[in-house]
């Protein structure tokens, strides 16, 4: 029984040193393991920022886009309607975050999820969909679920033609890697610094956060009116 389980040990231990070894020969990793201009948190950041920028000149040439998120939402929390969100994984996170916000304008806003039921949309509710592949499965069947109701859909992504961003009444698209994209490349420095959907969800979170600013400014809501909606901590 020893002799067995003293094998096995070893058999574990030279899987996870070929893994590792695996690891250290990649050249793409050594050489950014390797690069010592600059550390590897600052040019992960630098990339952030480029993507960043790279949308801002996007939102420029394509700001009929934005006003016309703006405008219906702020149409919708004029007229006190509700408000759905409708993402999954770390997109998820990006519209809860943005939901908070919606919330501190005294809006009714629900996040659609599969674990947990939500009040039913009415015809001209407004639902957002953040997906930046546009074709996340969960995401695709939920929308096609709730779209019999005829709700006006704000689509976030990164793929205006995919099966998603082809539901929206306004599809924005925001630019930035997505894991369709990794699957249809070889890994590179890029694909390590900003891991699968990272690109585009820092893009989203920064464009809601805009949508925010700018509803805050079209609505003449200063920082002290939303504070008062917002959750007093103990």
């Amino acid at each position: 029984m020893f002799c067995v389980m003293k094998m096995g040990n070893r058999k574990k231990g030279s899987l996870a040193e070929e893994k590792q070894k695996k690891i250290v020969e990649d050249e793409k990793i050594q050489s950014l393991a390797g690069y010592t201009e600059k550390p590897v948190i600052i040019r992960s950041m630098d990339l952030m920022i480029e993507n960043l920028q790279t949308n801002v000149q996007h939102m420029i040439e394509h700001y009929e886009y934005v006003q016309q998120v703006r405008d219906r939402l702020m149409l919708d929390i004029q007229k006190n309607k509700r408000i759905y969100i409708l993402a999954s994984g770390r997109s998820a996170m990006i519209g809860q975050m943005f939901q908070t916000r919606l919330e501190h304008f005294g809006v009714e806003c629900r996040f659609i999820t599969n674990t947990r039921s939500v009040p039913r949309l009415r015809e001209g509710d407004t639902i957002i969909v953040i997906s930046g592949s546009g074709t996340t499965p969960i995401v695709k069947a939920m929308l096609e679920t709730y779209l019999i109701y005829n709700p006006f859909a704000i689509v976030l992504t990164s793929y205006p033609h995919s099966v998603i961003g082809r539901l929206g009444d306004v599809t924005v698209k925001l630019k930035g890697r997505t894991k369709s994209d990794l699957e249809r490349r070889t890994k590179g420095l890029d694909s390590t610094l900003a891991p699968e959907g990272t690109a585009f969800e820092q893009v989203a979170l920064a464009f809601l956060d805009g949508i925010v600013a700018e509803l805050a400014v079209s609505l003449h809501r200063d920082e002290q009116s939303m504070l008062d909606l917002h959750n007093q901590g103990l």
